[in-house]
């Protein structure tokens, strides 16, 4: 149950390392892991911003030389931050809808 080290001095204990792991990834602050979690993580605009932002710095940097990434690599971004922005739409919709 606890792990020792060459002294025989108590470390934590797999209890502890699952607390840990619980707090570190319980986005929303329920006390538990679950897909709230996730949707707490995922469906948020500031995801949206930072993906606009990119939309717009790497462009930029590609037309100045300082990378050189193809325009598909783009248009799969520009994809990813619509497909975001439906999710977060159609997810804040269905919350409303069922107050």
């Amino acid at each position: 149950m606890h792990k020792h080290d060459s002294k025989d001095i108590s470390l934590m204990d797999n209890r502890t390392d699952d607390v840990m792991i619980k707090k570190w990834f319980d986005f929303n602050k329920d006390g538990k892991v679950d897909s709230d979690d996730v949707k707490h993580v995922l469906l948020r605009y500031e995801i949206i911003l930072l993906g606009g932002l990119a939309l717009i710095i790497f462009p930029l940097l590609n037309n100045a030389g300082y990378i050189s990434v193809s325009s598909d690599t783009f248009w799969v971004l520009a994809g990813v931050v619509i497909t975001a922005e439906a999710l977060l739409e159609i997810y804040y919709e269905k919350k409303n809808r069922r107050k």
